[in-house]
């Protein structure tokens, strides 16, 4: 008999914990999520997960004629949990745990186990108690049968632990039970002991070990690192009652550790051989830092993993070739086209982890790109990655595992984005990265409308899970994608108001605060709604209710967020604005807002503290490419000297056409014209011109004809934004009568008309109209 039998090999039942939560938005939180699985040894149980066809038994089998020999008990019961494995959200998943449970304590239950038998039973039911546990069975009054689990997944861990130290050849089952017992410290929140735990794994590895096992052991060190600890979490809930931020950032201490040791991953990747793993350690360091908000270090990172993927990108040219001028021929006049660029060609990925690993770093660029307002850059990345969505790239890994073939030992499973949460949030990142809301079909509005009808038609459709998820990890996809749903309905509202759709603004708004509640995700997004709200009041000439919103959002937003940014300079902005119609109409100075609006407090003072104006500029600064624009324009108003103001608007219009962000643009290009209008009259007229344009584009029907049929000739066949274009006419009609050109004052004074009667219709919007009041000087 011999003396040192070798064990069966373990099974893989549970999967390891997330090294990153998702991400968003810059706000914007629906980042990607790499997890590493070290998987079974064992080649019968990987063929079992497989999901490749298996070949019929009657192939597998010799031909013979000797009868088969039953299995042993022990091997049988400790083998069942295999075959009765299914995904969390099959029908009977339930039942197969609680069979599963069953047959592996029965199995225990049996006098003189071998070790091995022993140590695989252990680890078994280690891993379906996690997987319990995780779906939050053993937390439900509705299951009995999971209540105590936890204390018998830590007799499992310490059973088992001991049994592996004991016998040499069951070495691999010690580095597992580290790793779950690593996991179950981190769900009691015993974060430092968790965090201990896979320092003491990772020291007592040695170079025999397999290189899976060294790499697992590293990434959920990552996982714990950027998970926020229980109590960071709390401190950041509970402050003034301000709602949870979507995405919980860890501490600076936290996250400059995990970078630590993805540095140290990758170097060890790279002495190896192993490029995927070196690859993930790129994508996992981009993507650490821009979830951390750590923009100054998010470029270089980005791009070390662009070139480890061996992408490149030409900044796309704006604006497009225009035609040449037409030329005489024999048979009348031919216009005279540039050749078209040749169609850019993207490199396209065969291996699945790869293509996986593309398609977050194309996400996260273009995150990163538009946060930093360059819209060139942009293009290009956003172009490749629907070229990789329409070539089918998610089917490559639609469970959302893909796998590192190692050359020694086995291959390391790697947990990535759910792909049904890629394929929705390609939209919103779509939507996000398009700034321009001019033009008749804004591709900003695009995107979200078919993000939400994709959304409604993919809500139906099962979601395809692996047997080792659990129902937490279920749990997590539907939350996700509830949040996208809602971030789609933030971008379609947001780009509404801008275009002044003010009734599907708030259908839009109606239907976001609906959604949100139905999932119990309304206080993650209290303060964007109360922001949408704020914007909206604050275009239909509702100063008082705008200012409430404004406070309302800015009281309820994490401090130093965007929105809390955006929610404190918009203030200013009202405040400013106000100010100057007060100095300007004195006593009468509320005459021609809206009717419906709120009643202005008594005791609130309109003036702007100059003090506090530039606490705000100073907050706006680093926010990203528009609240930065948004700064200079604030700080121009604030400054006393005409030069500086000058200088600011001018950075600021660089900015906004570095984005291109033409609703801001508009509103720089006028306060420019302001400047120049009794100084530089040509100069002043010229970017008049250009307002005028994006002014009435910020509303252009979807086709010409979509329009209603004017009776006057000079009646604008879409208003757009109504009181930026009034303004803009006013200041034509003054510079023509200075030139004395009659006509186009005569013109002028026909457009004026009706833009007066446009901005008169907002401010009787919802109210019974009495009578036409005269028109108002907007003159900001």
């Amino acid at each position: 008999m011999d003396e040192n039998p070798r064990p069966l090999k373990r099974q893989r039942i549970q999967p390891q914990s997330s090294i990153v939560s998702t991400m968003t938005d810059p706000d914007a939180g629906y980042l990607s999520d790499l997890t590493t699985l070290p998987p079974s040894s064992d080649p019968a149980l990987r063929a079992v997960y497989s999901s490749s066809p298996q070949k019929p038994l009657s192939q597998e089998l010799p031909e013979c004629d000797t009868e088969l020999k039953p299995l042993p008990p022990a091997v049988l019961l400790v083998s069942l949990p295999t075959l009765l494995a299914l995904p969390p959200n099959h029908k009977h998943y339930v039942h197969s745990l609680v069979l599963s449970l069953t047959s592996l304590r029965k199995c225990l239950a049996l006098p003189a186990l071998p070790p091995d038998i022993e140590c695989r039973a252990w680890m078994g039911l280690a891993e379906l108690g996690m997987r319990v546990i995780a779906g939050g069975f053993s937390q439900s009054e509705e299951h009995e049968w999971a209540r105590g689990i936890e204390s018998e997944v830590e007799k499992a861990l310490s059973r088992g632990s001991i049994i592996a130290q004991k016998h040499p050849s069951l070495r691999a089952y010690k580095h597992q039970y580290a790793l779950l017992q690593a996991q179950l410290s981190q769900w009691q929140h015993k974060t430092k002991f968790a965090r201990n735990q896979i320092r003491n794994l990772i020291s007592s590895l040695v170079p025999s070990d397999p290189p899976h096992v060294f790499y697992s052991a590293q990434l959920a060190l990552i996982s714990l690192l950027t998970a926020p600890t229980a109590a960071h979490r709390a401190s950041s809930e509970k402050v003034q009652n301000r709602t949870p931020p979507s995405s919980p950032t860890p501490s600076p201490q936290d996250v400059h550790a995990a970078l630590a040791v993805v540095q140290e991953l990758e170097d060890r990747a790279k002495a190896q051989g192993h490029k995927q793993v070196a690859l993930l350690g790129r994508v996992l360091r981009a993507r650490i830092l821009v979830a951390a908000g750590m923009w100054a270090d998010v470029k270089e990172a980005i791009q070390g993993a662009e070139a480890a993927l061996g992408l490149s990108y030409e900044p796309a040219s704006t604006p497009k070739p225009r035609k040449l001028p037409p030329t005489q021929t024999h048979g009348g006049t031919q216009t005279q086209q540039q050749p078209s660029p040749p169609e850019q060609t993207f490199i396209m990925f065969e291996d699945a982890f790869e293509a996986a690993m593309a398609v977050h770093l194309l996400m996260l660029s273009i995150v990163y790109r538009t946060h930093t307002g360059e819209a060139a850059e942009v293009s290009p990345r956003l172009s490749h990655l629907h070229a990789l969505l329409d070539s089918d790239v998610l089917e490559k890994f639609p469970d959302g595992y893909t796998e590192i073939a190692l050359p020694t030992g086995p291959s390391l499973v790697v947990q990535v984005t759910h792909p049904r949460i890629l394929f929705l949030l390609a939209f919103l990142v779509s939507s996000a990265s398009k700034r321009d809301a001019v033009g008749r079909k804004p591709k900003r509005k695009v995107f979200a409308a078919e993000g939400l009808a994709t959304w409604d038609v993919e809500a139906v459709r099962e979601i395809s899970f692996s047997t080792w998820a659990s129902a937490g990890d279920v749990q997590e996809v539907e939350e996700r994608l509830a949040r996208i749903k809602a971030d789609l309905l933030s971008e379609l509202i947001a780009v509404s108001i801008m275009r002044s759709e003010f009734s599907v603004a708030e259908e839009n708004l109606n239907i976001m605060i609906a959604h949100t509640r139905t999932y119990d995700i309304f206080p993650l997004f209290a303060a964007r709604i109360a922001l949408h709200h704020a914007h909206l009041a604050h275009a239909l000439l509702k100063p008082a209710r705008a200012l409430r919103c404004y406070r309302a959002a800015a009281f309820h937003a994490e401090r130093g967020s965007f929105v809390h940014a955006a929610a404190l300079a918009g203030e200013t902005a009202l405040c400013v604005g106000m100010q100057r119609r007060k100095s300007r109409m004195g006593s009468a100075w509320l005459e021609g807002l809206s009717e419906s609006d709120e009643p202005w407090p008594e005791d609130e003072d309109v003036d702007a503290s100059v003090q506090r104006g530039m606490e705000v500029v100073k907050m706006c600064r680093g926010m990203g490419g528009s609240l930065e624009a948004v700064a200079q324009v604030l700080e121009a108003c604030f400054t006393p000297e005409i030069l500086k103001a000058k200088q600011h608007l001018k950075h600021a219009l660089e900015l906004a056409t570095k984005a291109q962000d033409n609703h801001l643009r508009a509103l720089i290009l006028a306060l420019i014209a302001a400047h120049y209008l009794h100084t530089a009259g040509d100069h002043a007229r010229t970017m008049l011109q250009t307002c005028e344009q994006l002014a009435a584009g910020l509303g252009a029907p979807p086709s010409k004809g979509a329009a209603p049929s004017q009776t006057s000739k000079a009646t604008p066949a879409a208003v757009g934004n109504a009181p930026l274009g009034l303004w803009v006419g006013e200041r034509f009609l003054k510079l023509f009568k200075r030139a004395g050109k009659e006509a186009r004052v005569q013109k002028q004074t026909s457009l004026n008309a009706q833009l007066a009667k446009a901005v008169a219709d907002i401010a009787r919007r919802g109210v019974p109209v009495d009578q036409n009041p005269a028109p108002q000087d907007t003159t900001p």
